[in-house]
């Protein structure tokens, strides 16, 4: 589990695979507190080539990041795995 300090403003890179092939597109993420079900999916952030998150002002806990893949005819939603906020 990655640990982010609350004042923090950083990029966490999450790598998606489909098929066994990077996706780069058609990918949105959500970020919810432990225990929530992702509802509102954003467009991702892109840094020096890679697609993730920007981690900042999220209040000390535990938090899920989700990711969602648009293809037709199937649209998966995948669990990334869980971040900390100290």
């Amino acid at each position: 589990m990655t640990t982010f300090e609350r004042e923090s403003v950083e990029f966490l890179p999450v790598t998606i695979t489909v098929d066994g092939v990077v996706a780069t597109s058609n990918v949105t993420f959500c970020l919810t507190p432990e225990g929530v079900r992702p509802v509102t999916f954003a467009a991702p952030a892109n840094v020096a080539g890679k697609t993730g998150i920007m981690v900042s002002g999220l209040a000390p806990g535990v938090y899920r990041v989700w990711a969602k893949v648009t293809s037709t005819p199937e649209t998966p939603v995948l669990n990334c795995g869980y971040i900390t906020i100290n």
